[in-house]
């Protein structure tokens, strides 16, 4: 059966203005291993923001539609399909975009079934956030009782999660970026020591909040940033790349930033690794995806299960349709944001 899907449609990299709502034609006949996915809500993320500025470059290339998260009700599913069934609420999350759209063909394998309690909001805030903040603690940082971790941007959807997570173990200490009107929710969150993102000497905050170093510093910048972030990690401590927000500045590309990324990032000296006991590491949730399916799927099922025994919620900064694309996109590329900004069809 034809019919058509609202879809938010990246024409070409650039500008706001290559992003355009369209009501694309849509199939509705699922194949063998497929379910079909009335979509409520979408997550909106920096990777948007990558994609859209062409950052990061999808093969064919534009035109396609955006999104690289969504819940809603599955209301169809292939003939093979056994992990599913129609009136399923369902996170689904495919490592690549095309989820922000009205209606959704794809492998069931990419879906998952969320707890009665949980919202579609809350859903649609779930994958890439708590996903990106599990693996780098918990699988790469190696996360302990007592120890003390940096959470940069920690009123963004990554930082809120990492924040949540780092305190479901006994003792640990977050040391908290953001900007000095985001400080209180941060605390209120969990944050033990907030410190003012703006502050060009943040790095020299955090060294007298903590004068051993941290265990574990993630980062989302990169360039000097990140630079100053491994010089803050103590012996035997990790820092973990996990984005790339430095680049951005405006609405399109700026090669200067990018170039002064690279030459920042590509400095790190192994000897400084081996004399300090230091571990430098970076994280894709897209490849862990691809390559480790299993301990995705095990890290998302533990993930619900935090969720429901109320360790861990997300926080809706706010919503919008996709007709408010453009707004929506602003306030998170202007970090105006506390938690995780979300789109409805």
């Amino acid at each position: 059966m034809e019919d058509s899907s609202l879809s938010v449609v990246l024409s070409g990299y650039g500008g706001l203005e290559k992003i355009q709502v369209q009501r694309l034609p849509f199939n509705r006949n699922p194949e063998d291993s497929q379910a079909v996915v009335k979509v409520r809500s979408c997550g909106l993320n920096f990777a948007d923001i990558y994609t859209r500025q062409g950052l990061v470059r999808n093969e064919p290339g534009p035109p396609f539609v955006m999104g690289l998260e969504c819940s809603g009700v599955v209301v169809g599913v292939g003939s093979k399909v056994e992990n599913l069934k129609e009136g399923d609420r369902v996170v689904v999350h495919t490592g690549k975009p095309g989820l922000q759209t009205e209606f959704l063909c794809v492998e069931s394998s990419s879906c998952f079934v969320v707890p009665e309690s949980m919202s579609f909001d809350e859903a649609a805030a779930f994958p890439v956030n708590y996903l990106t903040a599990y693996f780098c603690l918990f699988d790469i940082g190696n996360l302990r009782s007592n120890q003390t971790v940096l959470i940069p941007s920690a009123a963004g959807g990554v930082g809120w999660a990492a924040t949540q997570l780092a305190k479901s173990i006994p003792n640990v200490r977050v040391v908290g970026l953001a900007s000095p009107s985001k400080h209180e929710a941060i605390r209120a969150n969990g944050v033990d020591v907030t410190i003012d993102s703006r502050d060009p000497c943040w790095d020299a905050a955090v060294k007298a909040a903590c004068p051993q170093g941290v265990d574990i510093a993630l980062d989302c910048t990169s360039g000097d940033n990140f630079r100053r972030t491994q010089l803050l990690v103590k012996d035997l401590g990790r820092a973990i790349l996990i984005g790339a927000n430095d680049m951005i500045a405006g609405e399109t590309l700026s090669f200067w930033r990018i170039i002064c990324s690279w030459w920042y990032s590509a400095t790190i000296k192994p000897v400084d690794l081996v004399l300090n006991s230091r571990v430098v590491a970076g994280f894709h949730l897209t490849h862990v995806k691809t390559r480790l399916p299993e301990r995705y799927r095990e890290a998302l099922l533990h993930l619900f299960e935090l969720y429901e025994k109320n360790v861990i919620r997300p926080q809706i900064d706010s919503v919008w349709t996709f007709s408010q694309i453009t707004e929506a996109t602003n306030r998170l590329s202007q970090r105006k944001n506390i938690g995780k900004v979300i789109l409805t069809p």
